[in-house]
């Protein structure tokens, strides 16, 4: 019996990765490049000490045939949390960083890059929702957000991603375990091992979207030198997944406003 239990491992481990593989074929081009640029400014007592305008490329998921997209508030859109992570002390001093996208670009699967704006900002959940400038040409590839479900301690997800110009935009794949279930104050899921990227989609493996990674963070009021030796956690950051169905109401407010 031990050797039929030791052959069988090998072939469910294949099964849920042809199944995984599949699933990144089916989503692959509803994973977007995100290309941002940034202005900065970073002031001290009221006064402006250093401005400059940056590029910032991040990664979204497409949830609407009209290419609603939605992506970390925070990739594109760094300021608050900067602030946040020099915590009161710097708050203290007066200093506080300040940061507005002015030019959003959405670069699809194939290289084309079109133009879209920020439709409607979630500060409380880490999100923001772009939407192109002007109507598609063609519907794009989209995760219906609608067809969830809910995981369950240690149960495996496929986590889907895009590299971006240094790894030639291609997409990008792994296979996770929910190693922790916040439910207050509200429900998150969370990845076991080291952190995931944001803004990208998390599935079970029977094809059904769990939902959304993002970046949870809590002000760092008494920030340390030695807070980092903890991690992310230390610095008040946590990545987690944001229920699909939560995603969805908040982009049915996105939609509500085009």
């Amino acid at each position: 019996m031990a050797w039929g239990v030791l052959t069988a491992m090998p072939s469910d481990a294949q099964d849920t990765r042809a199944t995984a593989r599949e699933l990144v074929k089916k989503w692959q081009d509803a994973i977007v490049n995100i290309r941002v640029v940034v202005k900065m400014r970073m002031s001290m007592a009221g006064r402006e000490m250093q401005s400059s305008d940056d590029t910032i490329e991040a990664v979204g998921t497409v949830i609407d045939p009209g290419g609603l997209t939605v992506v970390s508030l925070g990739s594109i859109n760094p300021g608050a949390m900067m602030t946040k992570l020099m915590g009161a002390g710097a708050a203290g001093q007066g200093v506080d960083i300040a940061s507005e996208p002015t030019d959003v670009k959405i670069r699809l699967s194939d290289g084309r890059e079109i133009q879209a704006r920020i439709a409607l900002r979630d500060e409380d959940l880490n999100l923001a929702f772009i939407r192109p400038t002007a109507a598609p040409e063609k519907p794009f590839v989209a995760i219906n957000l609608a067809d969830a479900a809910q995981p369950g301690m240690l149960d495996e997800v496929l986590v889907l991603g895009r590299l971006g110009r240094v790894g030639g935009w291609v997409p990008a794949a792994a296979l996770r375990e929910i190693g922790g279930i916040v439910s207050k104050p509200r429900t998150f899921f969370v990845l076991s091992g080291e952190t995931a990227g944001v803004g990208t989609p998390a599935f079970m493996l029977n094809g059904r979207i769990v939902g959304i990674l993002t970046l949870r963070q809590i002000a760092n009021d008494r920030p340390s030198a030695f807070a980092a030796m903890n991690g992310p956690e230390g610095l008040g950051l946590l990545s987690v997944i944001l229920p699909a169905a939560d995603v969805l109401d908040i982009a049915k407010q996105a939609t509500e406003k085009k």
